[in-house]
């Protein structure tokens, strides 16, 4: 009988015990296996987070790229090139006499660098007030912005110097318009589309869907002037994108 009682406590204590055990097991493996879950979670979020971290720097680069681009562009909007440079070489009574007063100048045409293109040109005009006058090319800010090899700055064609004391249509010739003009001289001829704007140029001017077809933005004559005084000196500059300007060096 005691025997009997001994054996079912030692059951009962085996069957409570590996309850316990089962009941602790069972609960080792769930704590493990939401362990487990939260890793695969953790490790899915930081994946997305590189892959979102990636796209944000993509998205950085970009804009940065873009924000480059746009100040390049302004900059080449805004930049100035010398075409010419014209020195007072003398200022005083005209040599017929009569009082009238001329001025004698020196016009040097100018290359990219601002250095002289061939020989500079003499020329004497009655009065004080000096007119350059040329024809400006302007084409697409597009291309000015993308700096295009053939229509990425405005071009000039140079005509003539006058006076307010001599008429436009009797001024000094300084280059034909069916010519090309000095700086696209020399050993590299220009591209089939300067020949053509520069002897159809007021063709052009006057048919705005075939100068467009060519990236042309305007064609116009223009003027700048510039009271001349003796022993002073002025450069002729283009926009990269726009007209003429005529004004005294420093």
């Amino acid at each position: 009988m005691v025997r009997n009682l001994v054996l079912g406590s030692f059951a009962l204590l085996a069957a409570f015990w590996s309850f316990i055990y089962y009941d602790r097991s069972t609960e080792a493996t769930r704590a493990l296996r939401v362990r487990d879950d939260r890793i695969a979670h953790l490790e899915m979020d930081n994946g997305q987070k590189a892959v979102r971290i990636e796209a944000l720097d993509k998205a950085v680069e970009s804009l940065e790229a873009e924000v480059s681009r746009l100040e390049l562009a302004r900059q080449l909007l805004q930049l100035d090139h010398r075409i010419a440079r014209i020195e007072v070489l003398r200022q005083g009574p005209a040599s017929g006499g009569a009082g009238e007063i001329e001025t004698e100048v020196l016009f040097t045409e100018l290359d990219p660098d601002g250095e002289p293109i061939g020989p500079g040109k003499e020329v004497t005009l009655p009065g004080t007030r000096l007119y350059v006058e040329g024809i400006v090319v302007k084409f697409s800010d597009t291309y000015v912005e993308e700096g295009d090899p053939l229509r990425g700055t405005s071009i000039c064609l140079l005509q003539r110097m006058f006076s307010e004391e001599l008429a436009p249509e009797e001024g000094v010739e300084l280059d034909s318009i069916n010519k090309h003009p000095l700086p696209f001289t020399g050993d590299d001829l220009p591209d089939p589309l300067y020949t053509d704007l520069f002897e159809r140029v007021w063709d052009y001017a006057n048919d705005p869907a075939a100068a467009e077809r060519l990236g042309v933005r305007a064609i116009q004559a223009e003027a700048p002037s510039v009271e001349a005084r003796a022993g002073q000196r002025y450069r002729l500059e283009l926009r990269q994108s726009g007209g003429m300007t005529l004004r005294a060096e420093n």
